[in-house]
């Protein structure tokens, strides 16, 4: 949520879609982080595990992406042809 509202204080729309797309990425990278250490040390499912938490990463994903083209739409930072 920090790199979301950093985002909205954005000058332009490159300056917007690098602070909000590195969140995106950084969280991923988190993610990806924990879900190696609980594998290491946790006794879980290994597929449903992964599975569950990649399936939920994605579609979190793809909402926050959704969002942002909508925000990017209402404030005009989307390019026009």
């Amino acid at each position: 949520m920090l790199t979301h509202y950093a985002a909205l204080r954005a000058s332009d729309r490159e300056t917007f879609l690098i602070i909000e797309l590195g969140g995106l990425g950084g969280r991923m990278g988190l993610v990806f982080v924990v879900m190696i250490v609980v594998l290491l040390y946790a006794p879980v499912h290994v597929p449903t595990y992964v599975g569950t938490l990649l399936g939920l990463l994605f579609v979190s994903i793809a909402f926050e992406i959704w969002m942002i083209v909508r925000r990017m739409r209402q404030d005009g930072l989307m390019a026009r042809d």
